[in-house]
């Protein structure tokens, strides 16, 4: 396997037996967030880029749809990783998780589609008259205060209606944490007993 840099924010890694693979490192950025204007320009600049590396640095809610159709994925240096290891076309990287909560919300059948809005943040169109929901995951078995802060500073673009904790070793959550999530309310679930509130109207 070889690496080499394209220019001042590309990189391309050559790999026996599968296509190279390319990517963007975004610059981290505590004030800006990667917006779509930077994802086309990134598209413009690096020919065959599969892929947007984020690291420190929030990601505007509208750049996946963006990205999605210019055949792009946008993920971390982690997911970058591992679509080297595992992914022919690293543009078709999806990570374990999301793959789970896509297939666990869409098997409701009340789900009609959903849509990516953040690093972990979905948009969960439902059917039957059912406005939308948008949540924030959460792959850790334990959410702590500090975790619960982090999870909702990094998405503070969307309105969140609740924080879904998707490791099946969940099975509840801290006085300290439940309280401070009743207070700015978003309420907390694991997965399944999100799936079990799916349905309601959420008004």
């Amino acid at each position: 396997m070889q690496v080499e840099i394209i220019g001042s924010q590309g990189v391309l890694v050559r790999r026996p037996g599968k296509s190279d693979a390319v990517g963007y490192c975004a610059e981290p950025s505590a004030r800006n967030d990667f917006d779509i204007e930077e994802l086309e320009s990134a598209v413009k600049n690096i020919p065959r880029l599969g892929m947007i590396i984020i690291t420190r640095r929030a990601v505007a809610p509208d750049v996946y749809d963006r990205a999605s159709e210019l055949g792009v994925c946008v993920d971390t240096f982690g997911g970058f990783v591992r679509a080297i290891a595992s992914f022919d076309d690293v543009s078709q990287y999806v990570h374990p998780d999301e793959s789970y909560v896509r297939k666990r919300l869409l098997s409701t059948r009340i789900v009609s589609r959903l849509n990516r809005r953040g690093h972990r943040a979905w948009e969960i169109e439902r059917q039957k008259g059912l406005r939308s929901l948008t949540i924030v995951t959460h792959e850790r078995y334990e959410l702590t205060d500090d975790d619960f802060t982090t999870l909702l500073n990094q998405h503070l673009k969307i309105d969140i209606d609740a924080l879904v904790i998707t490791n099946t070793n969940a099975r509840g959550f801290g006085e300290r944490v439940t309280r401070n999530a009743r207070q700015v309310g978003i309420p907390i679930f694991t997965l399944d007993q999100f799936i079990g509130e799916i349905r309601a109207p959420w008004t």
